[in-house]
């Protein structure tokens, strides 16, 4: 009886040791102490990065995450206590930066840095609805795609934004709602969008003409990443992960193991390593590309939060941030 008990409690915290293992390789970088939602996060390497949110709040540090100031961008200030949102940050290099929004769902918002964040600049995007993504390939030619269907496009680092033709979503969008809801470049002709419907395209000459790729799902698509021209997956509603190895003539499904949750980030450091963000406090990693994936943070856990987790950065192997509601700030802890 007593050999039992002891091989009973050598389990038990064998077990117990597993559990701490896989969910102990995320931190918290900043506790989420502010009454709103922080959207999208971008590392340019692995000390210096962005993450922004509701009510035009910008985050950034400096030091790998150990210390993050807080900002309010003035310049998208709508009355004494309201700003607008933002939803997706991008840079180039430690100083050129990008992010979008709206202003209630209904004025598209693009600001503009040139100090590493510490002044942002309101660019004019001359559409009458949100923006939910934007990439630049360099410091003149970017992209920003939001609802119905809109795609944006600038040769000039955002002086001059003009609508794209050929861009819409396969759902019939209500104003307002999101039509295209991620963008990313390879190179500055080469790039695809995801969106409502499982909506996938393409272009090949820098966004003038658009093709719509064959994707085994109908769900929702929140973001893509490619790491070539030819590797690259998306994510979305219902636990889906999408993936394509040919540059997407063919997008087959990878098994999450999960049917709930909804994604809404993805990032690769390579073809073989990457992460998935969503609800419930989901971080999702590969090693493989995507052949299997491994829950390592869940809020179906006791003693993890239920937070939803809305974008991750990797900018290099063995390096991630995730951004959550609240402002909570979880870095990667291998």
């Amino acid at each position: 009886m007593r050999k039992n008990l002891t091989l009973s409690i050598v389990i038990i915290s064998l077990i117990l040791n597993v559990s701490i293992s896989v969910f102990a390789k995320w931190d918290k970088s900043r506790d989420g102490d502010l009454d709103i939602y922080i959207r999208s996060v971008f590392f340019v390497n692995e000390n210096k990065g962005w993450a922004v949110g509701d009510s035009g709040t910008v985050l950034s540090t400096s030091n790998g995450g150990a210390k993050w100031d807080v900002l309010q961008v003035s310049e998208i200030k709508v009355s004494s206590d309201v700003y607008a949102d933002l939803y997706d940050v991008h840079f180039i290099d430690e100083k050129n930066g990008w992010a979008c929004g709206d202003i209630f769902k209904g004025t598209g918002v693009i600001i503009s840095t040139k100090d590493g964040g510490k002044r942002w600049d309101r660019q004019v995007s001359g559409v009458p609805t949100a923006l939910y993504g934007i990439f630049f390939i360099d410091a003149k030619n970017g992209w920003a795609v939001g609802g119905n269907g809109t795609i944006l496009a600038t040769q000039d680092g955002g002086v001059k934004w003009t609508p794209l033709a050929q861009g819409r979503a396969n759902a019939n969008i209500g104003e307002g709602d999101p039509g295209f809801w991620d963008i990313q470049f390879v190179t500055p002709l080469k790039g695809w969008v995801v969106g409502e419907n499982g909506t996938i395209k393409m272009t090949t000459d820098g966004g003038k003409t658009w093709v719509a790729q064959k994707c085994e799902t109908d769900s929702n698509l929140s973001a893509v990443k490619f790491v070539n021209e030819n590797v690259g997956w998306a994510v979305g509603e219902g636990g889906v992960i999408v993936a394509t190895i040919d540059g997407g003539k063919t997008w087959s499904i990878q098994n999450s193991g999960l049917s709930e949750e909804w994604f809404y980030g993805v990032d690769f450091v390579s073809e073989q390593e990457g992460f998935v963000v969503g609800d419930y406090s989901t971080i999702l990693h590969t090693t493989d590309g995507g052949k299997t994936w491994k829950v390592e943070r869940s809020g179906k856990t006791k003693g993890i939060e239920k937070v939803t987790i809305y974008d991750i950065s990797a900018p290099k192997p063995n390096v991630a941030y995730a951004v959550a509601q609240w402002g909570l700030v979880l870095k990667y802890n291998p």
